[in-house]
């Protein structure tokens, strides 16, 4: 079994958006010295009156460089909203750069549709398109140039 935080870096009154971070900092240090064993990172965007974090898999990058042990998750990434190749090279980055921490949690929504309205339907159809792209950049190297062209072929929002 493993134990593990979830955390959305809530925003408090009378915060800036950059102060924020700190104290979301330092409890992912704590947890990290008290030995738990993963950090998951919300994807909250359109609610700065309740998060900051709108963008997981940024912030991993920053909790890689100040942890050695924890491993980090992203829960979840909103795969409709991205680019698919963009996040399989970012994820890869960060993967390397933690030593190969990174859990990369995906969805087809969020809690809401903050951008527009998304039929179900659409969304799950993105979200599997997307999710097959991102496993095969990551998986194997030799299949990038049909991924690129695929990729051209169709429209990604980022």
């Amino acid at each position: 079994m493993e134990f593990g935080m979830f955390h959305e870096s809530p925003w408090s009154r009378g915060q800036t958006e950059s102060e924020t971070f700190d104290p979301s900092f330092e409890q992912i240090d704590a947890a990290e010295r008290c030995g738990l064993d993963v950090m998951w990172l919300a994807e909250l965007h359109t609610v700065p009156t309740r998060s900051v974090l709108s963008a997981p898999l940024d912030v991993t990058t920053a909790i890689a460089t100040r942890t050695s042990r924890i491993k980090i998750g992203t829960a979840v990434q909103v795969l409709p909203l991205c680019h698919p190749l963009r996040i399989a090279e970012e994820a890869a980055t960060v993967d390397q750069i933690s030593h190969g921490r990174l859990i990369l949690g995906s969805a087809a929504v969020g809690s809401r549709a903050p951008f527009r309205p998304t039929v179900y339907a659409e969304s799950q159809e993105g979200f599997a398109k997307t999710l097959d792209i991102i496993k095969r950049a990551c998986l194997c190297q030799s299949q990038l140039r049909w991924l690129v062209k695929t990729v051209r072929e169709k429209t990604y929002r980022c």
